[in-house]
């Protein structure tokens, strides 16, 4: 072991590495779904492990672990390749990966034992690490370069890294005061390179995967926020968060307010069970989701109610969705028998500043259940008239007829 101050400091990159691995262990315990966090510390703790034993031993004993160390540090390869491949949500191909570990392994045998290379050895290792790491990248450039510039960030990184292992043995060679002729050498210019290349890389990685994993764990407590549970789609205090962005935007003029309510969901609950009413409101709100663009909202108000918010749209043209959209759910026979049909009543309001978003709400559920009383199953519109019918006549005929007795 190397006792002397000129060789403590190789140790330093190895102690960085445990330190970032036990980082992403706890990024990785507090959020759980995220297993491209535990694949990349063990990368890290494999390759702190092999770079320690490369940098403690003496040359004459490294001889007899120099098949662990490499093993070590192709098995750290194959976990960063599959943690990118986690994160990027491709195919990690661990097939082709370990038929490149296994044909590394016989180069480095060969070139040890039977040319006797050390530079041919360092560029076969170097060539087989770097084809580990870049196995799932072809995969994600086919899916496309995410708009996120962290996501960028994070692949080109990676991409930058596999390619420098590649070459940096040519680098040394051509750059190095000594070439690769002492690159066995625990203080030799190719094994701090190498050394260096890693620690930074390292850094540069868990930087960008902290900032990543934070933005994640932000958004999804805002979407658990913002988001309805059930429907996934706005719940109350979102939508009036959202609609005051909408409202101040001067081009996304004309508006209107469309309030929606399913007809008779008690009688769906008490016949069918709760169940079958959860896949109601479901199916409801994907059918919104569906005949709405990105600038409108829908949202949840509670219950079987739902509200949404139309831009670009004059009340003739709201009017024209809220009849598609009543068409297609009565249409829809997924979760409801061809006897027991799906019917919703909407009301419609223009609005014309975020000042009247309440007033506006108010006037929507108004003509909301001026359609329920005049039958269900229609569409009501501000500034039209609407004679009253009484309760009892929009009832289904059994609870009419019970109600009557």
């Amino acid at each position: 072991m190397h006792t002397s101050n000129e060789y403590i400091y190789v140790l330093i990159p190895s102690l960085s590495l445990l330190f970032l691995a036990g980082l992403l262990g706890v990024c990785w315990i507090t959020q759980l779904r995220q297993r491209f966090l535990l694949w990349l510390c063990s990368a890290y703790l494999l390759t702190a492990a092999s770079i320690s034993i490369r940098s403690v031993l003496k040359l004459e004993v490294l001889y007899h672990y120099v098949v662990l160390v490499n093993l070590l540090f192709l098995a750290g390869a194959w976990c960063m390749s599959k943690s990118f491949s986690e994160r990027r949500r491709v195919v990690a191909h661990p097939l082709v990966a370990l038929v490149l570990c296994v044909t590394t392994l016989a180069s480095l045998y060969y070139f040890a034992l039977f040319e006797q290379n050390t530079v041919r050895r360092l560029h076969a290792f170097s060539i087989g690490v770097a084809l580990v790491l870049l196995l799932p990248v072809p995969a994600a450039l086919k899916k496309g370069l995410s708009k996120d510039w962290l996501d960028r960030a994070l692949l080109w990184s990676y991409v930058s890294y596999a390619v420098f292992t590649m070459l940096r043995p040519t680098l040394v060679e051509l750059f190095g005061q000594n070439g690769l002729s002492d690159a066995m050498q625990a203080n030799s210019t190719y094994w701090l390179t190498t050394l260096m290349s890693i620690l930074l890389f390292g850094l540069l990685f868990t930087v960008l995967i902290c900032a990543v994993t934070i933005r994640e764990t932000v958004t999804q407590l805002r979407t658990e926020r913002d988001m309805d549970a059930l429907t996934q789609i706005l719940n109350r205090r979102a939508f009036h968060e959202a609609a005051q962005q909408r409202l101040a935007d001067q081009r996304l003029y004309p508006m209107a307010i469309l309030a929606g309510d399913i007809d008779h969901f008690k009688r769906i609950n008490d016949t069918w069970g709760h169940d079958r009413g959860d896949e109601v409101l479901q199916l409801v709100s994907s059918i919104l989701k569906r005949n709405v663009r990105s600038q409108d909202l829908v949202a949840r108000f509670g219950g079987e109610e739902f509200v949404l918010l139309l831009t670009r749209l004059d009340l003739q043209g709201a009017e024209q969705v809220a009849q598609r959209i009543r068409q297609e759910i009565s249409n829809d026979k997924q979760v409801l028998t061809q006897r027991d049909s799906l019917t919703l009543s909407f009301g419609i309001t223009s609005i014309a500043n975020a000042s009247q978003l309440d007033g506006a709400l108010k006037q929507a559920d108004e003509l909301l259940y001026s359609a329920k009383n005049a039958g269900r199953d229609r569409v009501h519109v501000e500034g039209r008239f609407y004679p009253d019918i009484c309760f009892e006549y929009t009832l289904p005929a059994d609870e009419a007829l019970a109600s009557a007795t």
